[in-house]
């Protein structure tokens, strides 16, 4: 019996079972043909024998978005039994590409057709003259027997050059078989290629990834009661009326909807009535992003050493995240100076459980959900939660304190919510709550504010913290100058259980710091940073900085103030170059 997961002992999941091709024996593989015949596919004798055919019947093949066609089977020795060759304007008309799957079926009952009606399109016939019919469509299918499907293209080589052909109307429809009696029309406006490319490109289920699951519900609920109508009547069930789908924007809630008017040939209308059954249609997980890269690459010759997933994360912000500020920083380790055994620390807490999430199963140790940094101001507790967010690929958003608080009742706790659900579709995510005393005082003294607004935050935080999934790369981040006013419940086991003290830095770290600021800035040999860390003692981190940054704009103002007394040396001593006047004033670097 399988499992309330949907899946059995076997590892089978069945939510999505309704999807997989089942293995029948006229489904076969699309390979190249050698034959340039449109009307024309190759089996092998052993194949053609298995399905009971015989060499000239006409088969009907079923390829993607419920296209069909009506071709001639032929045998080929060199075609492998579960194979079937075809050219590329038969693929065309099945929407399919080499690889894909069609299956093949008899059709005995093909009748002669009356009268066809057909188009050329317009781009293959320009600078023709001449009749087309005599020229083109008359050796075609004279004493030929070809059958032919509604809405098929069909090649036609004269003796110059090559002009497609759109059937528009068959008599009998869909499809039947040009016989000498057979009238063909080959009256009216040239088929326009963009109209045809436009249905070439229609978008089908296998044009969809990262949403499998949901994929099966929809098939599920649309096509089964609008093919096998009988079997709900025949069990007395009521086939759904409507589906609402559902999900932030970007996820492909019109593209489903577009897929499922494709694939199922069905019309829709827009009627006001009620949804028996929701669908979420979510973000992604690494394996549907990865499905989802692979569809849209499908056709690019990618090198060997591309990460598809890698890249394509490290360079896009996700759709989910469209309304938060959201960001995988650009700070590395890099760019701060010492706190070495704290950045230890922050990978072992962060980067280790996103990186090596095997150890950590193995161990039988469930990784930590948030860390607080607390200090002195100025020490860099920002800046380090920004670079491990950037060592883990992972997307950053910073909260700050007063934006979650307003004066309408429950609306504060409906921003938290939002923030957290955000950030659990988005994982890998870092929450970063700076000033965190500002909303996790100890609760019981925000009378008057706000109605108690921030004690309903802390709430609502605390009740977030303990919904983190295990399996959602979530990690929390607070930072504080003030950890004695913050809520004990907080900071419990479970929550911010860890506590990081970010120092003010040492000799060593304030020489790491000054050298971390000015690696991108010409420094004159006679600077010496060591001795500047020496003299700096009790200097927090951003107080070196601003030194830094001060001496910078220092010097680009003295840059600035020499070349314009340069230019107007220039000017009142032509003779001498530029050079020469600005040397004095010139930074040199070691």
């Amino acid at each position: 019996m399988p499992g309330s997961g949907g899946a059995d002992p076997k590892g089978e999941d069945y939510s999505t079972a309704i999807l997989k091709q089942k293995h029948r024996p006229n489904r076969l593989i699309v390979d190249e043909a050698l034959n340039e015949d449109s009307s024309i596919v190759s089996l092998s004798q052993n194949k053609t024998e298995e399905l009971q055919l015989f060499r000239g019947d006409t088969v009907v093949l079923k390829g993607r978005k419920r296209r069909q066609t009506v071709c001639i089977v032929l045998t080929d020795d060199t075609c492998g039994d579960e194979r079937i060759y075809m050219n590329r304007v038969t693929r065309n008309n099945l929407r399919v590409r080499l690889g894909d799957v069609i299956s093949i079926h008899a059709c005995p009952d093909i009748k002669y057709g009356k009268k066809i009606h057909v188009l050329p399109i317009d781009e293959t016939i320009v600078g023709l003259t001449g009749n087309l019919f005599d020229v083109f469509l008359k050796p075609y299918f004279l004493e030929a027997y070809r059958p032919i499907h509604k809405d098929d293209i069909f090649l036609v080589r004269g003796s110059m050059r090559a002009v497609e052909f759109k059937v528009v109307e068959t008599d009998p429809s869909p499809h039947c078989i040009v016989a000498p009696d057979t009238v063909i029309y080959c009256e009216g406006e040239p088929i326009k290629r963009e109209d045809e490319e436009e249905t070439v490109n229609d978008i089908g289920y296998d044009d969809i990834g990262g949403c499998r699951k949901q994929l099966a519900q929809i098939k599920e609920m649309v096509e089964l009661p609008l093919r096998h109508p009988g079997l709900f009547k025949a069990i007395g069930v009521k086939p759904p009326r409507g589906i609402l789908l559902y999900g932030p924007a970007g996820t492909g809630k019109t593209l489903v909807a577009r897929a499922v008017a494709n694939e199922t040939g069905a019309f829709f209308f827009l009627i006001n009535g009620r949804f028996d059954r929701e669908i979420d249609i979510g973000i992604p997980d690494s394996t549907g992003r990865l499905e989802i890269l692979q569809i849209h690459t499908k056709n690019m010759k990618l090198g060997d050493d591309v990460d598809l997933e890698k890249w394509a994360l490290s360079q896009s912000n996700p759709s989910a995240l469209r309304e938060t500020v959201a960001e995988v920083p650009q700070v590395t380790w890099q760019d701060i100076g010492g706190l070495d055994e704290v950045k230890r620390e922050l990978q072992e807490l962060v980067q280790y459980p996103v990186e090596y999430p095997d150890k950590f199963l193995k161990f039988g140790m469930t990784p930590s959900r948030g860390v607080l940094f607390y200090g002195p101001p100025g020490c860099g507790k920002t800046l380090l939660a920004k670079a491990i967010a950037n060592e883990c690929q992972a997307n950053f958003v910073s909260i700050k304190g007063p934006e979650m608080l307003t004066m309408w009742f429950g609306e504060s706790e409906a921003n938290v919510r939002d923030v957290f659900d955000k950030a659990r579709q988005a994982a890998p995510c870092i929450l970063f709550f700076d000033e965190l005393d500002s909303i996790a005082k100890s609760r019981g003294g925000g009378a008057g504010d706000a109605g108690g607004a921030a004690d309903r935050v802390i709430n609502q935080i605390l009740t977030e913290m303990d919904g983190m999934s295990d399996k959602k790369n979530v990690f929390i981040i607070g930072a504080t100058n003030r950890p004695d006013i913050i809520d004990a419940a907080i900071l419990r086991p479970g929550r911010l259980d860890q506590l990081i003290y970010i120092p003010l830095p040492d000799k060593a770290s304030r020489t790491s710091i000054l050298n971390a600021n000015l690696r991108k800035s010409p420094v004159a040999r006679d600077v010496d940073l060591e001795y500047l860390s020496g003299i700096t003692d009790g200097f927090s981190g951003a107080d070196l900085t601003e030194i830094c940054q001060r001496a910078c704009k220092l010097a680009i103002r003295e840059a600035i103030e020499a070349e314009i007394k340069a230019e107007r040396q220039r000017q009142n001593r032509p003779g001498i170059p530029m050079v020469r006047l600005l040397l004095p004033h010139c930074i040199l670097t070691p």
